[in-house]
């Protein structure tokens, strides 16, 4: 988790994703080279004379259009992330951020052989924000439960009975480093108050739960610290 008072923190954060997604995409490009390959292989044997299963060529062409799918997901997300920084301040979807912020993380949370799912709102929740800060937010609070390892972890949103606010709830087991919070909570909570927000962090028992508390459809009060 990259400290938030740290210099290069929104650089580290932005190098870290962009670094997950390349990998993610050459793992496409690996795997559709390798199925060519065996369709070369096959083309060579049926110059030979040997009959090919149609079967195995549908099969061979299914997975080639699954990793087409993936990629293409991939780049749509990246680019989605990427231009985040376009702008200090935009009207954005959260489930379409978190749901951003999930697909450019799946590998790290697979890597730690962790499970997250998500349950989004009944209906579409929109703030105006900083973007890419957001996204920043939404991911030091995902990585709190990565460092741990925690092995599930839900990330549900919901609008607060007041009708003014959104809450993002996170919540997984504890581990040896995810207990009370730390130096970098109390700063997580200052950059989410620049948001005009409010983050709540609670223990119970062998689990934890982080908030992470906006108002719908209104400008962050304050300047955010670049």
């Amino acid at each position: 988790m990259v400290p938030l008072n740290s210099p290069n923190k929104r650089t580290a954060f932005f190098g870290r994703i962009m670094a997950n997604v390349s990998h993610e995409f050459n793992n496409v490009i690996t795997v559709i080279s390798e199925l060519a390959g065996l369709l070369k292989d096959l083309a060579f044997l049926a110059q030979k004379g040997r009959e090919i299963p149609p079967g195995k060529l549908e099969s061979i062409s299914d997975n080639i259009s699954r990793q087409v799918v993936r990629g293409k997901n991939l780049i749509t997300h990246m680019n989605r992330f990427s231009h985040s920084a376009d702008e200090p301040l935009a009207k954005v979807d959260i489930g379409e951020t978190v749901e951003n912020m999930r697909v450019l993380t799946d590998r790290l949370f697979k890597n730690r052989q962790t499970n997250l799912s998500f349950t989004p709102a009944e209906r579409a929740c929109a703030l105006t924000t900083n973007p890419f800060e957001l996204r920043y937010i939404i991911f030091c609070c995902l990585d709190r439960f990565l460092e741990s390892s925690s092995p599930d972890l839900s990330l549900s949103m919901r609008r607060l009975d007041n009708g003014r606010e959104i809450a993002l709830i996170f919540s997984g087991r504890t581990g040896t480093s995810l207990s009370e919070p730390d130096d970098r909570i109390e700063e997580l909570r200052q950059q989410v108050a620049v948001l005009n927000g409010r983050l709540t962090y609670e223990l119970d028992v062998d689990k934890v739960c982080i908030s992470l508390i906006l108002p719908e459809g209104t400008d962050p009060g304050g300047s955010l610290d670049v």
